[in-house]
Formats: C-alpha cells, structure tokens, sequence
C-alpha cells in the first residue's frame, strides 16, 4: 500500500514566480527558498526556478546556501538571511554566498574579515524588531559599508490591510537616504500586493510561490502547488454512542462509517487539528473525527463509497492551505515547513 504522498506541481511553482515578476516588473522578484524551500525540496524547487529563469535566491543559514550553490552552480546570486558569524566566514567564501549584514559587529566581521572587498546586502530595521540594524546604529553602518549591494527591510504586516504599512514605507525611505543608489528590497509576498509603492528594486516571495499566502486584492492568487493525500487503511461502521480515538472526545451521534487514513502528526499533519479539520472523500468535504494520532486519522465517511487503498485528500485544489491552516489555528507556512519525511514525494513538471 501506498505511503501518504505529495504531489508537488513544479510549473505551477514556476509559474506563480513569473506572476510574481509581471506584478512587480520593473522591480526583480527573487525566490525565498529557505527552510528546504518551504519544506518541499529546495534542490528541487530551485533547480526548477534556475531553469525558469529566476537568478536570485534567499536562505536562511549558510549551510543551505552552499548546498543550494552544490545544486545550481556558479551563476545564481545567493543571499543568506542569518549573515556570517566567525565560524561560517569560509562557508561565504567558499559558495559565494552573499550575507545580509544585521548588525554592526556583524559589518565589522564581514568588513574585516575579507582581504577585498565582496558583495553583502544590509538589513535595517523598521518596525519588526528582530534582525536588522536599529535606527541608532543606521548612521555608524553606513560609514562602515557605504555601497552595500542591497539595503533590506521586512514589513511586519505586509499580508494585512494596516496602517503599520505606510509607516514602515516612511522609515525605509529615510533610511535609503543613508545609502543613495543602493538596490532596495521591502517586500515578501504580501508586500508585493501593495502595490508600486512597496516594490522599489525587488521584491522576495516566499509563501506565494508555493500556493499560500494573502489572496491580492486584484489579479489572479497563487496557483496550487501542493496536494497531500494519504490511503485508507481499514472502513468499519459503528453505532450511536460510540466513541473514536484517545481521550474519547468524539461520540457518534448516529451509526456512522468511519475510514481509518494513514497520516499522523508524525507526518506534520497538526494534532490541533482533531474534531475541527476536514478531509475531502469521494466528491465531499468530510469531517476529521477524534484525535489525529501519531500515524492515524479518522474520518466520517458515512454514505459514501470508500474502501482501503482510496486515496483521500488533507491539502489540494479541494482543500486549500488557508482552510486547513484555519482549521488547525495556524498559519500556511506552518503547515508546509512542518511536512514530513515519510510522505512520497511526487514531483510533476518542471521539464
């Protein structure tokens, strides 16, 4: 019998990058692929992307970007988001990787640390308050690395209709003053919705590349890209009054079919999501009954035709990752970097 399995659409992950880049043209849109590219194969993914055209890329450890420039060769630009620290200054040199310096001492090390001068993008901070220079060191930085080859900043509510928005526009551009001509980047995918005003040189979807993400407010949302389905393993029919899984949280309050589905919280798939999520069977949304387990899932399938070795679908065109991700409280990105190892992994197009 077959594992649970994805099936990962590489032309619609090529495609939505190029909706990406019509959007935002004049403006480049570079490729997030950290964090395994979302959990669905950066090697892959990317490679995909380099054939396409995409020629920029983002990771968030120097670890990934050398295995990404193993996968993609000489050409592409790599940016990693963590920057260097002492002990990975050779992993920079060695993959051409270029950093995004965060703070000063991290300038100084690059600075210091490269007998000439290479390329490193500079991260100021406008509102979120994690990574990135605070607006007290804006002017040290730039006596340090005037010519950074690009200046960056995150937006904190780029996927949301608020004011926050404008006022961290304001902040990058009093800080672009700092660094005239520098290449800017302000955006991710919700950014990249905002319109002209938010895309300066380039933008950095993420989420949107892989199907998830806000829908913009005119033109077409991300295709799908990703489709979860996981095979049923046993039907048994049951009566009223009868309970389903641990803890007994569910009772059947008529004779019920049930179908038993390999797919557990061992795979990603949220136990959160127990007596709330969905699965679609057979034409039908269906509800997730009792508490998903380690390796299991159960779910109503009373009345319909469902026999073990179906397939029944937790992610797909009929069951989007916003609806899942509601289900379970979380977010998309969540639920794709949470993917587990024991999925097969089907790769579709790409060619």
């Amino acid at each position: 019998m077959a594992l649970p399995r994805l099936h990962i659409d590489l032309d619609a992950i090529v495609a939505n990058w190029r909706m990406f880049q019509r959007r935002v043209e004049p403006a480049y849109a570079a490729a997030v692929v950290k964090a395994n590219a979302y959990g669905l194969g950066a090697d892959t993914v990317a490679g995909a992307l380099s054939k396409a055209g995409c020629s920029r890329f983002y990771v968030a450890w120097p670890s990934e970007g050398g295995a990404l420039r193993r996968t993609l060769g000489a050409a592409p630009e790599i940016t990693v988001f963590h920057g260097p620290t002492s002990d990975t200054m050779d992993v920079f040199q060695m993959y051409q990787l270029v950093p995004v310096l965060n703070h000063l001492e991290q300038i100084d090390l690059w600075v210091s640390g490269n007998i000439s001068p290479r390329p490193a993008a500079m991260h100021v901070d406008v509102g979120m308050n994690r990574l990135g220079l605070s607006e007290a060191h804006w002017a040290a930085a730039a006596k340090m690395l005037p010519r950074p080859s690009r200046l960056l900043a995150h937006l904190a509510c780029g996927d949301e209709d608020s004011p926050l928005n404008a006022q961290q526009l304001e902040i990058f551009e009093r800080a672009s003053k700092l660094w005239p001509g520098a290449p800017r980047s302000l955006s991710a995918t919700g950014g990249a919705y905002l319109g002209k005003a938010y895309h300066f040189d380039e933008v950095r979807p993420g989420i949107g590349l892989y199907g998830g993400g806000p829908k913009p407010a005119e033109g077409s949302p991300s295709h799908t890209v990703v489709t979860l389905t996981a095979p049923v393993l046993q039907v048994r029919d049951i009566k009223k009054g009868t309970t389903v899984g641990y803890g007994a949280t569910w009772m059947a309050d008529a004779d019920t079919t049930l179908a038993t589905v390999g797919l557990g919280y061992a795979d990603g798939f949220l136990r959160s999501a127990s007596n709330r999520g969905k699965a679609f069977v057979a034409g039908e949304k269906r509800p997730i009954v009792g508490r998903i387990s380690m390796d299991l899932i159960v779910v109503d399938v009373t009345g319909l035709s469902v026999s073990p070795g179906d397939d029944i679908e937790f992610l797909g065109p009929n069951m989007p990752l916003s609806e899942v991700a509601g289900a379970m409280g979380t977010i998309d990105y969540e639920i794709l970097t949470r993917l587990g190892s024991r999925f097969e992994r089907v790769y579709v197009g790409g060619a």
